[in-house]
């Protein structure tokens, strides 16, 4: 009988979300034959007891398990050696801080499978994508109102799921003028779509964002032909683009007069230009929060020089000095929101959520040797990189 195995997060990263409810393990033993254990832990968002009452065995480790799902790059120091692991390792962009995890992974022969990496018909089909929206939408939101002292909202913490939160803001929606930007339209922009909405703010296009005519809060989404275009001055072709992107440059400059908040959505790849540079960013630089939630460290928003955490949410990035200062400060600053670990603020909503796709489009294919999938995704087997990740060569040696 296959084992299925939740690990326990690692502490230093502390991550409350879970990859399958308690009633999901359930549900996938009874329906599948699998059986589920869970690790104990103290910090996870359903407690050992939940899964306890839903028939889970929890174990103190997962010596015995076929399969250790989890949520984050795990602890490198307590990796089971021969085991097959899932899990957002954050490694296939060559992050520096993740280096020891694969050297350890390969050391071990560990089979390690990346969600990030699960792909159908060139989309990724596992992802938490839509509550990263939803938390980086409203944390956005939060410092924005706070920067500009228009309006106080709580943490999200305050809220006990997303129907509660959405019950809120209904009953309080934004009147003022607030003008956002929105890159991307994937799930996560899907998410911050569907926060601002319950707060009250419109959508509109380009066209009617640029002529700014608009009395309330709205909200404009850009598609990359919105802010890239070609060098030479040929039409932006989205296929040319993805093939050889050192021939676009950005123009996003162009699309930020007197914008508000920029939430950033969209997947980004060193090959890509940024939005815009830091030297860019001057006095006449309108935005005054930008919500980054694909956090990528010095990518895409050159602002985002690390990651913030659901503690110290916010910092501010001072003009004058080019410096990291704290948030809400005085003078001419760019207020950051660079949570990287967005959907454990929603934790239950955001995990029962995650463990639906995984009962879709995973759990029922573990069984199959060769499904291409789960091969594609898989970055290291046996103690060595797979072919498709032998580009991670120079970066563990």
């Amino acid at each position: 009988m296959i084992k299925i195995g939740i690990t326990k997060e690692n502490d230093k990263i502390g991550d409350v979300r879970t990859p399958l409810s308690p009633k999901q393990s359930k549900e996938i033993k009874n329906k599948t034959g699998f059986n589920v254990e869970v690790q104990g832990s103290k910090i996870r968002c359903f407690s050992d007891d939940d899964y306890m009452k839903e028939g889970i065995d929890v174990v103190n480790n997962l010596n015995k398990s076929d399969f250790i799902f989890g949520i984050k790059e795990a602890d490198e120091k307590k990796l089971i050696k021969d085991k097959t692991y899932f899990m957002f390792s954050h490694t296939i962009k060559k992050q520096p801080h993740n280096r020891g995890l694969l050297q350890k992974v390969l050391q071990k022969k560990i089979r390690l499978i990346d969600y990030e990496c699960l792909k159908k018909e060139g989309k990724r089909i596992v992802a938490f994508g839509k509550y990263a929206g939803i938390a980086g939408a409203y944390n956005t939101l939060m410092a924005y109102g706070e920067k500009i002292k228009l309006f106080n909202l709580k943490r999200l913490s305050h809220f006990k799921n997303k129907k509660e939160l959405y019950l809120f803001s209904k009953k309080n929606p934004v009147i003022k003028k607030i003008r956002s930007l929105i890159i991307g339209n994937g799930r996560v922009a899907k998410g911050v779509i569907e926060l601002l909405n319950s707060f009250g703010f419109n959508n509109v296009t380009i066209e009617e964002y640029k002529k700014d005519l608009e009395k309330g809060p709205v909200y404009c989404i850009l598609k990359t032909k919105d802010y890239i275009e070609n060098i030479s001055g040929n039409k932006f072709s989205k296929a040319d683009y993805y093939k050889k992107p050192e021939k676009y440059k950005s123009n996003f400059l162009q699309l930020i007069d007197k914008t508000d908040m920029l939430i950033n959505a969209s997947y980004w790849d060193p090959r890509y230009p940024r939005l815009f540079e830091e030297k860019n960013v001057d006095n006449n630089f309108s935005i005054k929060v930008i919500g980054d939630i694909t956090c990528d460290i010095n990518g895409s928003i050159p602002l985002t020089k690390f990651a913030s955490t659901i503690k110290k949410p916010f910092f501010d990035y001072c003009i004058k000095s080019r410096k990291i200062i704290k948030p809400f400060s005085k003078g001419k600053t760019v207020t950051m929101m660079t949570i990287d670990n967005l959907p454990s603020e929603l934790p239950r909503d955001s995990s029962n959520y995650f463990g639906r796709i995984l009962m879709k489009y995973l759990i029922p294919f573990l069984k199959e040797r060769g499904n291409k999938i789960i091969n594609r995704a898989t970055i290291a087997e046996k103690g060595s990189l797979t072919k498709r990740y032998e580009y991670l060569r120079d970066y563990i040696s």
